[in-house]
């Protein structure tokens, strides 16, 4: 007989655990250093999977496939041009005007010195406080345009990879069937891309709805800078619980600012109204309470992203989490990792 001991019973799944641990370090750690690349990819991936419908629609209608990704890349591209183009401008003039806001404050906080003398001084320190020098906003503004050429060169790699990615889907099922062959493994990959399609097209179609309610609310306040306080609204969406709450505090102090406590009292009203109606209303019925995530997880999501892919990956850190939700949902022995990810 051996001599060799028999191995402990703990050695071998304590040996996959570390293992397993390493390996998720090693794939964050690249993902942080490829994150040039990774960034482009990943918004084209999900361009991707929100514009495919629209491709396999044309082609159902006799339009010949390059024609038809041809067309939807060209109208992702034109939309995404001209309200970036908005954004950027409307965002540029608003740190130009800060001294003009500034100086509307001191006469709105004039006039509550004769109102209300007791409070004045004070919350005129607070606002010292809370609100940061013009001067530097501005310094903070060229910063961001000086950045613009990147901006433009991730755009255009972007739009390139959308154009790769729409080409192969058109034969994905195809290929799925041939490389996994298991059929148990192939349903479970479709209900994965069906899940993950259904979810980022039902929440970009209300993110663009609560985007133009924001964008008719304001305009019909007459605050300025609509499509900027829309278009934050609309990305904003996409985090839930307190990404409604960020995208409602400029605008509030804006139309604060523009027309004293009126205008306070019914950008806060139609901001609340706004936020009832989508989030109390349309996006569960439309959505379902399945997908939604845990205001820790929400938090949690927001910094790893963050820190792995940059300001771009607080924008895609709810999708991302809710893409990694679906893929232990659909597969029965990771479920219970879901139900821990859920509210």
């Amino acid at each position: 007989m051996s001599g060799r001991k028999p191995p402990n019973s703990l050695e071998a799944p304590m040996a996959r655990a570390l293992v397993t641990v390493a390996a998720v370090i090693i794939i964050i750690a690249g993902m942080r250093i490829a994150q040039p690349i990774l960034v482009p990819f990943l918004m084209a991936m999900f361009l991707a999977v929100l514009t495919s419908p629209a491709v396999r629609w044309l082609i159902q209608h006799r339009v010949p496939s390059p024609l038809a990704i041809g067309f939807v890349v060209l109208l992702v591209f034109v939309v995404l041009y001209g309200i970036g183009s908005l954004v950027i401008s409307s965002t540029e003039e608003f740190f130009l005007r800060l001294p003009e806001y500034e100086l509307k404050v001191d006469d709105w906080i004039v006039m509550l010195r004769e109102q209300l003398p007791w409070l004045a001084s004070d919350l005129r320190t607070s606002l010292q406080s809370m609100v940061p020098d013009p001067d530097s906003l501005i310094g903070v503004a060229s910063a961001l345009f000086s950045g613009l050429g990147s901006i433009l060169l991730a755009l255009v790699l972007t739009i390139f990879i959308l154009i790769f990615m729409l080409d192969e889907a058109q034969g994905a099922h195809a290929k799925l069937n041939r490389a996994l062959g298991d059929d148990r493994t192939v349903d479970y990959t479709r209900r994965f891309s069906r899940m993950v399609q259904r979810y980022l097209v039902i929440k970009s179609l209300i993110s663009v709805i609560t985007g133009l309610l924001v964008w008719g609310f304001l305009s019909l306040l007459q605050v300025d800078y609509p499509i900027l306080w829309g278009t934050l609204a609309f990305v904003m969406n996409f985090i839930p619980n307190i990404g409604s709450l960020i995208a409602a505090v400029p605008a509030v102090f804006l139309a604060t600012v523009q027309q004293g406590w009126t205008g306070f009292a019914i950008s806060l009203v139609g901001f609340g109204a706004i936020n009832a109606i989508i989030g109390n209303l349309l996006e569960p019925r439309m959505m379902g309470r399945s997908l939604d995530l845990s205001t820790l997880v929400v938090f949690l999501s927001l910094i790893f992203w963050g820190w792995v892919l940059g300001p771009v990956g607080t924008l895609l850190a709810v999708p991302l989490t809710v893409v990694v939700k679906i893929g232990l949902e659909v597969y029965p022995k990771s479920r219970w990792l879901a139900i821990l990810l859920s509210q």
